[in-house]
């Protein structure tokens, strides 16, 4: 299967007018890990796939196994994906944005859903438009789709929320505990901090589970 994304890879590139190592730079990477997807010796995740699709103007399906998918509307597939292609996949539910900045009130939507493989998928799980850079410095970036696992604790002090300040705001900060006071830290010098009384009206919605980068 790898073999076979490998040569629509290099494909797409070529049609592109990339060498390996311009392609390797949109995405990142260096000439080598592209090299070794076009011959099928490196996995090709999800995430990639959504990537390569970004940076060489290519559907997400062109890139996925099976015969005759670029001549055929789907139109009755809001994800334009065949649904024998997909086994394997989860479908996970993204609910709209939350703020990597000052904290605001956040309308929850379903905006659509977002396949990933079905051993990082899970009911607890849904995903959130990123809005503003308060986390770049963990890698989360204004337009990033952050996974988040659906729970009401932290497990560590220094891990990444999602949480509900004041009843009505949503925020992605980072948790710290500090004697008496929770901080909800950015991870962006630019940005401030939100400091809050640990009087438990804080509430947790969910824990940081992953990040998908969008060219």
């Amino acid at each position: 299967m790898y073999t076979r994304i490998g040569g629509k890879i290099k494909k797409a590139r070529e049609e592109r007018g990339f060498s390996q190592h311009d392609l390797g730079a949109a995405l990142g990477l260096t000439a080598t890990a592209i090299n070794y997807y076009e011959k099928g010796k490196r996995k090709v995740s999800i995430e990639e796939i959504y990537r390569l699709s970004g940076v060489l103007k290519k559907p997400v399906q062109y890139f996925l196994p099976g015969e005759g998918l670029l001549n055929k509307e789907r139109t009755h597939d809001p994800l334009n994906i065949k649904k024998e292609l997909i086994r394997g996949i989860s479908m996970i539910p993204v609910l709209g944005t939350v703020p990597a900045g000052r904290a605001f009130s956040t309308e929850q939507n379903l905006l659509g859903h977002l396949p990933v493989p079905s051993e990082k998928g899970g009911d607890d799980l849904f995903a959130l438009v990123v809005e503003g850079n308060s986390m770049a410095g963990k890698g989360i970036c204004d337009g990033d789709m952050v996974l988040i696992r659906r729970q009401q604790r932290v497990d560590y002090n220094g891990q990444i929320v999602c949480a509900l300040v004041n009843g009505s705001e949503n925020a992605l900060k980072i948790w710290l505990k500090e004697n008496d006071k929770i901080i909800l830290k950015s991870a962006n010098p630019t940005y401030g901090d939100i400091v809050l009384d640990d009087d438990g009206s804080l509430k947790i919605q969910g824990v940081y589970a992953g990040t998908f980068k969008f060219p």
